[in-house]
């Protein structure tokens, strides 16, 4: 009796400090622009483009996620998202933009007018892939993170540091 009750106690222990957190575990981290294909025969890499992504985890059906870029020690795109992501679908909501990410129009553009959209979920294998109402398409591969955008644009991310989240375990 006392050793069944040793073993559950130790059992509870392992399952309480165990990691919990494998919510959005393929899209989550700080993830660095190696390099942003702009032409079929043009394509730019670091040091003359860099940027960053946070996919940070908030709850384990909602993220918050920063992205910027930039090409030049004068200016910096930025869009900050909310994803609220369902089984095959997400909603996204932008408080922030400055810039477009995707195009060269520059930092000066400032907009905090709230913008909502939609998407939609696949995953297969290792690949999970969203797809914004906008066009634009993140497809999550591993370490490797490719965001193509609707004027042909296509940016290669790589996983530098992965981030569980704020849930507490």
């Amino acid at each position: 009796m006392v050793r069944t009750s040793i073993t559950l106690i130790f059992c509870a222990l392992l399952i309480g400090c165990s990691d919990d957190t494998q919510y959005q575990a393929e899209l989550r981290g700080t993830w660095f622009l190696e390099s942003r294909k702009i032409a079929p025969d043009e394509i730019v890499q670091s040091p003359k483009i860099s940027g960053l992504i946070e996919w940070f985890p908030t709850a384990p059906n909602q993220a918050q996620v920063h992205l910027s870029v930039t090409d030049n020690r004068q200016s910096i795109r930025v869009i900050d998202r909310r994803y609220d992501l369902q089984d095959a679908a997400f909603t996204y909501q932008s408080k922030l933009r400055i810039g477009s990410v995707s195009e060269q129009i520059s930092d000066d553009m400032y907009d905090t007018t709230p913008q909502e959209g939609t998407g939609q979920i696949t995953s297969d294998d290792a690949r999970v892939t969203l797809t914004h109402d906008n066009g634009t398409q993140f497809e999550f591969i591993g370490p490797q993170l490719t965001v193509t955008y609707p004027n042909g644009v296509v940016d290669t991310w790589k996983l530098n540091k992965d981030q569980k989240g704020v849930l507490a375990k």
